[in-house]
């Protein structure tokens, strides 16, 4: 009788003790969402044409945010653009790259991805589009200078002076950055693609479907989607997700535990030659 009591003492220690654990675990995640907060999925938007220095500078504000706050632990860009000035497209994919290492990234294009907004799409891990999104155009536009006004009132130290570049020039110039432009598709898409170089260079638009087939885009889907891939991407279950060009980022230091494997794998990229699109203003 007596050794029953000790065992039914004993047991019921260990309850207790089983009960005082899965009641600490069930604070402290409270704990944890409350005060310290879940890891974030950040979204950065991209619209419209881009081709002013303040739209290229906000952009590169929120990658840059994005590269530095330990709480976001992949980035989803909302893209719905044409593209833009050379200088801009450039600057934004280059910084692209630098946070696709250290942060899966996810591209959602909407209605249009074209031109420099493509570009900006193939700097990610991953591109979703609409069925009817028009994604491509995979080419270069500008205008040739005006030739220099004869008048004798004005004086040049040289032939050059008031055009800057001749028209010869100019022509050889937009041929390397198509290059550029076409050598950075097939870097980045790889054997996905399933266009030829020659086929690229028309500069053709594709629907969503068609794109998917050849290889420009890795899956049609929703901006929703691209959440999820993130997450998936970046080896995270529980998060928020957070519009970083309408609310304020909220600076978290405490750093999770993450798959470093899959976060390496997933983001390994090396920057070769990049598309440059020139958008000059009349």
């Amino acid at each position: 009788m007596v050794l029953l009591k000790q065992i039914s003492k004993k047991h019921t220690r260990i309850l207790i003790l089983i009960l005082l654990i899965i009641i600490s675990i069930f604070i402290g995640n409270l704990i944890f969402n409350k005060l310290i907060g879940k890891p974030y999925i950040g979204i950065i938007k991209i619209e419209g044409s881009i081709t002013s220095e303040s739209k290229k500078d906000s952009i590169l504000e929120l990658i840059e945010s994005a590269k530095e706050n330990r709480s976001i632990k992949a980035v989803v860009l909302d893209i719905n653009s044409p593209g833009g000035g050379a200088v801009v497209i450039e600057e934004i994919y280059l910084s692209l790259l630098e946070l696709r290492k250290e942060k899966p990234i996810v591209s959602s294009i909407d209605q249009l991805g074209a031109s420099g907004a493509y570009y900006i799409a193939i700097a990610s891990n991953y591109i979703y589009t609409k069925p009817s999104s028009d994604v491509g155009s995979i080419g270069v536009i500008s205008v040739l200078p005006d030739r220099e006004p004869l008048d004798e009132n004005i004086i040049t130290t040289g032939t050059l002076k008031g055009v800057g570049t001749p028209r010869k020039e100019l022509t050889r110039q937009i041929q390397m950055i198509q290059e550029s432009f076409l050598r950075a598709v097939l870097f980045q898409r790889g054997d996905k693609l399933k266009l030829s170089k020659e086929e690229l260079a028309n500069a053709k638009v594709y629907v969503g479907f068609d794109a998917l087939n050849f290889g420009l885009i890795d899956a049609l889907g929703t901006k929703e989607e691209a959440i999820k891939k993130a997450s998936k991407l970046a080896g995270i279950t529980n998060y928020k997700v957070i519009e970083l060009n309408e609310e304020p980022i909220i600076k978290i230091t405490i750093s999770l535990s993450v798959d470093q494997s899959i976060l390496n794998s997933s983001t390994n990229t090396i920057p070769m030659n990049y598309y440059l699109y020139l958008n000059p203003e009349k």
